[in-house]
């Protein structure tokens, strides 16, 4: 009887022709991946940038929009204020004719980029112009002045660039101008220079090939940069595919082959709102994909070094495996439950380390069952978390349980037979269900353990260190069968971790609510602290600050009942009372503003920093600078209190402690948030070692809390000290 000895042999040999020529086409596969990711992160990536470029051009042109908006807006309010002071003014007269070019001249210096005023009257002649141009003018052919003759109803009128009978550029806007009785009366017309416009565009940095025009919705230019002054006032030719858009469409945005230059360009256009001109804003396509063109030719080199590499390493390894395909086998040892105590300990350590970190609750759980199922692949785990109300199961984590069947059982009740869980958590112990389909347990959840194939459950409860039920963790099997004790001491490390997860979690969520509570708390004292400033302002002023006020009118009426050469005491002792009763009015009355600024409420917070800081810099002897302008809109009122109350108390700490020779105090806005600052000169403190030991310090934070803003300190000793409030605006 002869013994086969090349059958394993031969199966070892197959078997490594197997992996030869997997490895080869994994090598293949890995390389066409390369190069497909390759071609198209870049596609993605270059779509990106002409994207960006796209919306650069958006925010470029919703700029030049607003920008002009409001310079056509600023000579609207000329023309329409000008030709209402010339109806206050007397009908006739030189003194009339010099009072309306005196004021034509003041609205030209007014606004740098208008050229000049002219009125028309009824027939067409200039009657008044703040050039005052030698001759006689009859401008009745140009077309805004039969825009408006014929045109009652016609608002302001913008007219495409024309030249002055003088040789000059420029662009008119015109009003209508009517009699008492409403009847065509003439024109007012205001010159706007277009090269003033052209030096704003100029300063706009769109790139050597970019471009900013302004036109009216029919293609016509009207100013362009970089300038092409041949084709000012002309309709593009040919016309752009966007014109035909620009009646209908607000704004818009795309590519296109610029008709002036030829070059291919991302445009953007806007039409200025409730005026017949659009803003356009170009980007060169070329000057933008520059970057992407070096960036692509340094990836293509790259990815065609590493598709090198793979192949090389490919070769090594088939050469490896080639040289060792003698090998049939190594010397075998049962290391099987050393690696899957090491397993147990790193998914323990992986599972604490994000109970440690904080990592959310799910999150937690499901990584703790991933670890026990890892460590038999045949067991399906899920955790549920006890409700409130102790009486229902919620799902916590079953990343590997069919989605129905959790479903299904979300939200049950514990009890007596309510399957493993239920009684588990009812029982307070822990319940082994060998086989679903028999066991009493789990008459009501027979058929649905069936639906999904689940033949056998063991649950056993989550208690905290007060042994306090927190939920359940259970084991699932496809098959009948009974733990043994690996299986316990899987499910007793499951139950620990978890356990202290969910505590955390929970303690956690109470911190959260308490805070919560705390600064709602804080938020409502600053609240009635308000309130009793405001009525404390009020008692002050109805009581107090009437009565000082009708003391010092009868020392008034005593003084001047007196004769006229009273005894000298007397006299003495009256002014002296006046002068303390004076004193004593202006201290109440900064008492009061201190309370609660009536600026505030009656102008905005700008207005009452500058009144406090007026104010407070006289008493204390200080220049006081503030910076800024009106918050428009205005922020909410708690917002507007919080910042001025944090202002106060940064002024008073400046001058307690700081011996400062200055201090500047600057209110910024942006369309997101508000910014206030207060900034001194003085000695500086080192605001590292601070923490919360300064009470001034800590109202201002608690201020800065209530109004949801953030709130820095920027001191060093001898360099001054910057305090830095941030409001978000609240959204409209």
């Amino acid at each position: 009887m002869t013994a086969n000895l090349s059958g394993p042999t031969d199966v070892d040999s197959s078997r490594d022709r197997r992996v030869r020529a997997r490895i080869v086409i994994v090598t293949v596969l890995l390389v066409l991946v390369i190069l497909a990711i390759l071609v198209l992160s870049l596609l993605q990536r270059r779509q990106e940038i002409l994207s960006a470029a796209e919306r650069t051009a958006q925010n470029l042109a919703q700029v030049i929009e607003e920008q002009t908006k409001g310079s056509v807006a600023a000579v609207e309010v000329v023309l329409t204020g000008t030709a209402t002071t010339m109806r206050l003014l007397p009908a006739k007269g030189g003194e009339r004719k010099a009072a309306i070019h005196d004021l034509l001249l003041e609205n030209v210096r007014k606004l740098p980029f208008l050229r000049a005023i002219w009125i028309l009257d009824a027939r067409g002649d200039m009657i008044h112009d703040s050039e005052s141009l030698p001759g006689r003018y009859n401008l009745s052919d140009r077309e805004y002045f039969r825009v408006h003759r014929d045109n009652p109803e016609y608002g302001l009128y913008v007219e495409r660039p024309i030249r002055s009978r003088l040789g000059v550029w420029f662009i008119g806007i015109s009003r209508r101008i009517d009699k008492p009785d409403g009847t065509f009366a003439g024109v007012i017309v205001a010159a706007l220079e277009p090269k003033y416009l052209q030096r704003f565009y100029e300063s706009i940095d769109v790139g050597k090939e970019g471009t900013v025009a302004l036109m009216q919705p029919d293609g016509t230019l009207m100013v362009r940069a970089p300038a092409r002054e041949d084709k000012i006032g002309e309709k593009l030719d040919p016309v752009p595919a966007y014109v035909g858009k620009l009646p209908h469409a607000a704004s818009g945005s795309g590519r296109t082959v610029s008709a002036i230059d030829g070059v291919a360009r991302i445009y953007t256009y806007r039409h200025v709102a409730g005026k017949p001109l659009v803003v356009l804003v170009e980007l060169g396509e070329t000057e933008s994909l520059a970057g992407w063109r070096a960036v692509a030719r340094a990836h293509v080199l790259a990815s065609l070094a590493f598709v090198l590499m793979i192949s090389w390493l490919s070769y090594l390894v088939l050469r490896e495996l080639h040289s060792r395909s003698a090998l049939s086998r190594a010397l075998a040892l049962d290391i099987t439950a050393r690696k899957q105590t090491e397993a147990l300990l790193e998914g323990q350590r992986r599972a604490l380390e994000l109970v440690a970190v904080g990592a959310p609750l799910p999150q937690m759980l499901d990584m703790l069952v991933r670890i026990v199922e890892e460590q038999a692949p045949e067991m399906l785990g899920s955790i549920l978390l006890l409700e409130a109300d102790g009486v229902h199961l919620r799902h916590g984590a079953a990343p590997s349980l069919p989605e129905g069947f959790t479903r299904a059982i979300d939200g049950e009740a514990i009890g007596e037979n309510a399957g493993s869980c239920g009684t588990a958590a009812f029982r307070r112990e822990p319940v082994i269900v060998e086989d679903v389909a028999t066991d009493p347990l789990w008459r009501d959840y027979r058929e649905l353990a069936a639906a999904h194939d689940l033949r056998a459950c063991w649950s056993t409860p989550i208690f905290d260190a007060q042994r306090r039920l927190l939920g359940t963790f259970a084991l699932y099997f496809r098959t009948p069968c009974r733990p043994s004790e690996r299986h316990r001491t899987l499910i007793a490390m499951a139950t620990y971790i978890a356990a202290i997860a969910i505590t955390k979690s929970l303690e956690e969520a109470k911190l959260r609510n308490l805070l919560l509570r705390l600064r709602d708390l804080s938020r409502r004292l600053l609240e009635v602290e308000e309130t009793e400033r405001r009525s404390i302002n009020r008692e002050l002023h109805d009581r107090i600050g009437q009565n000082l006020s009708i003391l010092n009118l009868n020392l008034n009426l005593i003084r001047s009942g007196l004769s006229t050469n009273p005894p000298t005491a007397q006299g003495g002792r009256i002014t002296e009372a006046q002068r303390l009763l004076e004193s004593t009015i202006m201290q109440v009355r900064n008492v009061m503003a201190d309370l609660h600024p009536p600026a505030l409420e009656d102008f905005g917070l700008f207005a009452a920093l500058c009144a406090h800081a007026e104010s407070f810099g006289a008493r204390i002897g200080m220049p006081i600078v503030v910076h800024g302008k009106e918050l428009v809109p205005r922020p909410s009122p708690a917002v507007e209190i919080s910042l001025f109350r944090i202002a106060q108390e940064a002024l008073a700490n400046a001058a307690k402690h700081a011996h400062a020779k200055r201090i500047e105090v600057t209110l910024a806005n942006t369309p997101e948030r508000v910014t206030l600052t207060i900034a001194d000169d003085g000695t500086g403190f080192d605001a590292a070692r601070l923490g919360m030991a300064s009470w001034g310090i800590t109202i201002m934070r608690e201020r800065a809390e209530a109004a949801r803003a953030a709130l820095s300190i920027e001191s060093a000793p001898g360099r001054g000290t910057r305090v830095v409030v941030e409001a978000i605006r609240e959204a409209a």
